[in-house]
């Protein structure tokens, strides 16, 4: 429930702070006093998108929260721990800011959220329903979603959606599937020729880079036969590295005889001799063996231009060119098994339409068992809200597709819709045929009171619903929402006093100027106060007639 709304720098308001109770909250005022301002600042706390002309003129920024009571309430504490918000008490705050720049920001407990969270979290608590947001009850979607809250099947209806949705999806696949087998003989040639020139080079991974390895000396064979060449003089010639190394070794050799520390010095002298002997034979044998021949370099010339033009065509690179044939290839496959592919999916769209259609069946007898106890207890609401004469009827037929041809859709097999007749010898007709505003206006409020016994939101918020309506019809409605409030918090924005005088707890709301600045201020109204202003209600004055009216109204001797 609502304890506290607190509502800073919004249109009017200044600074208010209200607090609710239990029961029935009444908020009244005179016409333009502000009324309309509240129900806006409860929107914003709802998730309604904000706006800047919603801050007052001069500020930068307004803002609005409310303290809740969520206990009891499972589906609002199970939201708060999926999304890890830790309160205390069973009280959670609820705050919203909206900037003059149109931007804004909203936390629960000091945790920032999207606003569409907001939203959802929101319809976990409040049920608003203003004066003109009867006119959804000329909706028929609205009527199937009303008769599957108070059945509570909406776990079966979101479960149905879901699976109409995936064969949906199953159906496109197979549509693309289809598509994609009638017209792809194209790619199937194309595929083919480029899996077969790929293989026909035979190519092998590193191969390219190999190759413009050996072209590299290939190419330059004059320049690496002048090298090899020089190097071998250098070190096979009588002047030469070995040459002059065993000399030198001859020499050492013979020192070390005068001098034993010149062992370790021919030492050194030797192991380099070995070396430059090992590079000289290396060298020698690289000279013996390399082909430098005209035919090899053409060979491997005609190699690397077979392996460029596949690059060209296929990929920038030798490896590129292997992924493509081994994509090709795997795609060939794929497109030669696709018409068993479409069998088995068309298999598996059939057996899930079947699975479908079967719980839309059972999904539709239960809305047949639930239709007829919405009835029961809705004609027993209209009763008590003067009108013992009507019918109501929820008619449930055969949902039909374009062509007039039964069919399932997304919610079931069923095509909801409420029935009325309100007067004895009157033929049903549907709703929005034959109800008045006021007619409207108690329908609603005996689906309300129906609907309130199956959910857990815990404040069902009413702004001026009993618009048209006077009399002994209005006595019925302030005693309807006194029983209503029994087992919800309620709040009524309205302009009868009869309906005010039923109220628990009563506010209201005062338009202030002093010439330069307007303010919408609400006050909490005493004993005294509250016979003024139903006497008020009831005439426009507070007259001796009207102050005696209004304290029997409230019951005040």
């Amino acid at each position: 429930m609502l304890e506290e709304l607190s509502v800073t720098n919004y249109a009017l308001i200044d600074d208010i702070k209200l607090s609710f109770t239990k029961g029935l909250n009444i908020l009244t005022g005179e016409t333009g006093a502000g009324k309309s301002l509240l129900v806006g600042a409860l929107g914003l706390i709802f998730g309604k998108k904000g706006s800047p002309s919603f801050v007052r003129q001069g500020e930068e920024e307004a803002t609005i929260s409310a303290l809740v009571d969520v206990s009891g309430n499972d589906e609002a504490i199970v939201w708060l721990k999926n999304n890890n918000i830790k309160y205390e008490d069973n009280q959670v705050l609820i705050k919203r800011h909206v900037k003059d720049s149109g931007r804004g920001s909203q936390y629960i407990e000091g945790e920032a959220i999207l606003r569409t969270q907001l939203e959802e979290f929101a319809s976990l608590l409040f049920d608003m329903h203003g004066q003109h947001e009867h006119q959804s009850l000329f909706n028929k979607n609205n009527h199937r979603m009303l008769l599957d809250k108070f059945g509570q099947l909406t776990d079966d209806v979101i479960n149905l959606y879901n699976k109409f949705l995936a064969l949906g999806s199953l159906k496109n696949e197979i549509n693309k599937l289809e598509e994609a087998e009638s017209g792809q003989e194209e790619r199937i040639s194309f595929l083919k020729k480029a899996i077969k020139e790929i293989d026909s080079v035979k190519l092998e991974e590193g191969e390219e880079e190999e190759l413009e390895k050996e072209l590299k000396m290939l190419r330059n064979n004059d320049s690496v036969f002048s090298l090899l060449n020089s190097s071998l003089s250098l070190t096979t010639s009588s002047t030469g590295l070995v040459a002059g190394l065993k000399e030198l070794s001859l020499n050492i050799d013979a020192l070390s005889q005068y001098d034993e520390s010149f062992s370790s010095l021919l030492k050194r002298v030797k192991d380099c001799f070995y070396e430059i002997d090992d590079i000289s034979e290396t060298i020698n044998d690289f000279k013996r063996n390399i082909d430098f021949s005209p035919e090899l370099l053409e060979k491997k010339e005609e190699r690397i231009s077979e392996i460029y033009k596949l690059e060209k065509k296929y990929g920038a690179s030798l490896d590129d060119v292997l992924k493509f044939s081994a994509s090709a290839k795997e795609e060939l496959e794929k497109i030669d098994n696709s018409g068993e592919n479409i069998e088995a999916l068309k298999k598996q769209f059939r057996e899930n339409q079947e699975e479908i259609l079967e719980n839309a069946k059972d999904l539709s007898l239960k809305r047949e068992k639930f239709a007829r106890s919405l009835e029961e207890k809705v004609v027993t609401q209209l009763k008590q809200l003067s009108l013992p004469n009507v019918k109501f009827v929820v008619d449930i037929g055969q949902r039909k597709d374009s062509s007039g041809k039964s069919s399932c859709g997304p919610w079931g097999i069923d095509d909801i819709e409420f029935l009325m007749s309100m007067n004895p010898g009157e033929p049903l007709k549907p709703v929005r045929q034959i109800a008045s505003g006021g007619e409207i206006s108690r329908i609603m409020l005996a689906l309300k009171s129906v609907l309130s016994d199956v959910d857990n939101v815990g404040c069902l918020i009413f702004d001026e619903i009993d618009s048209g309506i006077g009399g002994e019809v209005a006595l019925s409605i302030g005693d309807h929402l006194k029983n209503l409030s029994e087992k919800k918090q309620v709040l009524s924005i309205t302009h009868l006093a009869s309906i005010a005088s039923y109220g628990n707890n009563h506010l209201k709301v005062i338009k202030n100027s002093d010439g330069v600045t307007t303010k919408t201020e609400v006050i909490k109204l005493n004993k005294d106060e509250r016979i003024r202003e139903i006497a008020r209600m009831l005439s426009g004055d507070c007259s001796e007639a009207s102050l005696n009216h209004a304290r029997e109204l409230l019951g005040i001797s």
